[in-house]
């Protein structure tokens, strides 16, 4: 039986819909669960939807989205729920806020875009390319890879048909300046620094209230399916969870 999710619209378009006595759902299936496993924390594959475009034509890309958590604690395995409050507490705190929403089989009444920047969470971007074109319509069906290799000043990076392509955070569109300027996802001094974990600066980065002298840094990612109407309003399936990995040390 195929289990149905309904994704996210407008409020005034679901008013426009009842009142005009429309059952118009428009919806877009998750991200399986299933389809995503984590090796240790320093990679984590997808296998992509194979999703009819032809039936789901309002079908855009996927959005993968991320923050990332300052800590005093080395994990080197596989992280789970059991943990998340050890490596920082705001972790477990955003963990628990998406958990009624993850591959929820009912209809949710917010958006999840929303409801991922309500958390401090923004889009990942690549280097060099737009994700969004990456992750777009040719690449329904296939398997991507986000690699976060634990050598000090490797890049971590997203495969896709044998291509790599360097993850870099994003800036909010202009609405604050990450540090280092790279953008790249390694543990740098001025990414796990206090003082930049602000909403000017690091506004993708949970602080720590720890004053440890070491400090490590880790990334929570979640996957959607994301579209858009006939409105263009943007349409989201329920988050599917990826997992959470470690950067690796910036070669400073």
């Amino acid at each position: 039986m195929k289990i149905i999710t309904v994704a996210i619209i407008t409020s005034y378009i679901t008013t426009a819909f009842v009142s005009c006595g429309i059952e118009d759902y428009v919806y877009l299936y998750p991200v399986s669960a299933g389809n995503i496993s984590v090796e240790l924390n320093s990679e984590a594959t997808i296998r992509l939807p194979a999703i009819d475009t032809n039936e789901y034509y309002y079908f855009s890309c996927f959005t993968i989205y991320y923050r990332i958590y300052i800590s005093d604690s080395l994990q080197s395995g596989h992280i789970d729920e059991g943990i998340m409050s050890t490596l920082n507490p705001t972790l477990y705190s955003d963990y628990n806020a998406f958990l009624p929403y993850i591959n929820s089989e009912t209809t949710i009444s917010t958006s999840i875009g929303t409801l991922f920047s309500n958390r401090n969470y923004r889009s990942l971007t690549l280097e060099g390319v737009t994700i969004d074109d990456v992750l777009s319509k040719d690449s329904l069906g296939k398997t991507i890879i986000l690699d976060f290799p634990p050598t000090p000043g490797t890049i971590p990076g997203l495969i896709i048909n044998d291509t790599w392509y360097n993850l870099r955070r994003s800036n909010g569109n202009g609405s604050f300046s990450p540090l280092p300027e790279n953008r790249y996802f390694l543990n740098h001094p001025d990414l796990n620094s206090s003082v930049n974990a602000s909403s000017t600066i690091n506004a993708d980065v949970a602080n720590i209230s720890t004053a440890a002298e070491v400090r490590y840094t880790y990334v929570s990612l979640y996957i959607v399916v994301t579209g858009i109407d006939s409105n263009f309003s943007p349409i989201y399936s329920t988050p599917a969870f990826i997992g959470i990995l470690r950067l690796p040390d910036a070669s400073v």
